[in-house]
């Protein structure tokens, strides 16, 4: 992996980092959440601080480029984290629309008992 690679990969962990950091302390972000995306940058420091790693994974799935493998495994768990996003928010959908049929509910009994 091209030293300059090493560097974007770093670079852009480190922004991700802070962006989590700055997220969490203004309160944008749960400390829960952010969890994943702490792990995600420290994995990307790693991997941008040991290509070693990268090379070696490379060889053994047949990637022609080191680089591939990350933009590859990157887009994959990225995808992960967007169905697993998905799938929470439809929860939570779901129960806002209870809470707000049970609210229509218990106001439309006290108009009707007055």
């Amino acid at each position: 992996m091209p030293f300059s690679q090493q560097l974007l990969l770093i670079g852009g962990a480190v922004v991700i980092l802070l962006v989590v950091i700055h997220s969490v302390h203004k309160r944008h972000i749960l400390i829960d959440d952010s969890l994943f995306w702490i792990a995600f940058a420290v994995v990307l420091v790693v991997l941008g601080a040991f290509p070693q790693i990268v090379f070696f994974f490379a060889r053994l799935f047949g990637f022609q480029s080191p680089a591939n493998l990350v933009f590859a495994a990157i887009t994959a768990v990225l995808i992960v984290k967007e169905f697993r996003t998905t799938a929470k928010l439809s929860i939570l959908r779901d129960k806002v629309s209870q809470l707000a049929q049970e609210v229509a509910l218990r106001t439309n009994e006290e108009q009707d008992s007055e």
